[in-house]
């Protein structure tokens, strides 16, 4: 057997024992990241959004239901010059290629404004096994959320055009692994010493 094939064996059955009792216990750390938002969920922003009629619904009727970037946390206020870039993003696309509510908007200028929303939730877990995730041999960490975008064009008080995109579930993994455990990490004359000793 390779020295760092013992050296990792060592390491775990030093405390794979302890650790083992605590596998179901949840120890692994986790964190949550949530944009505040009066959406909780992917289908209740997209709900919202389907509320919202272009030239039937108004300012004022998006502040009574809680969408006002005054009041309401994490909405962007966009003026005409943040927009151009979003629908003309090539020099290739021209004005006349837009929507004709977008062209008007743009023209407009200072009377059209975009109000931007991205509420998300994620939340990152530690999956992996407890006792190769504390020595620091391998580590495995899942990605769970959805984020969405919403997009509304307000003219002279009344939404001119909506526009949506998002992921209505994510789901990753990453596994990171480290041959030698928290050795792995040492720097300078230790790593040096590490290194030449566990060479097979």
């Amino acid at each position: 057997m390779r020295c760092v094939d013992a050296l990792r064996f060592s390491w775990i059955a030093l405390i794979a024992a302890p650790l083992s009792a605590c596998q179901s216990w949840g120890v692994l750390p986790s964190t949550v990241e949530k944009t505040e938002s009066p959406f909780q969920t992917y289908k209740s922003a997209e709900d919202a959004y389907g509320q919202v009629k272009p030239f039937v619904t108004t300012a004022r009727e998006l502040k009574v239901r809680g969408f006002d970037p005054y009041t309401t946390p994490n909405i962007k206020v966009l003026n005409y010059l943040d927009m151009v870039p979003r629908f003309l993003p090539q020099q290739s696309m021209k004005m006349e290629d837009l929507d004709p509510a977008v062209q008007g908007c743009l023209t407009a200028r200072d009377r059209c404004s975009g109000w931007l929303a991205e509420p998300s939730i994620s939340s990152k877990d530690r999956t992996g096994d407890v006792t190769l995730d504390v020595l620091g041999f391998e580590r495995e960490t899942t990605s769970t959320g959805w984020k969405a975008s919403m997009l509304l064009l307000v003219q002279d008080g009344v939404v001119v055009y909506k526009l949506w995109s998002g992921t209505p579930t994510i789901l990753e993994v990453k596994t990171e692994k480290k041959p030698l455990g928290p050795l792995q990490d040492l720097s300078g004359p230790a790593a040096a010493a590490v290194s030449g000793a566990i060479k097979p």
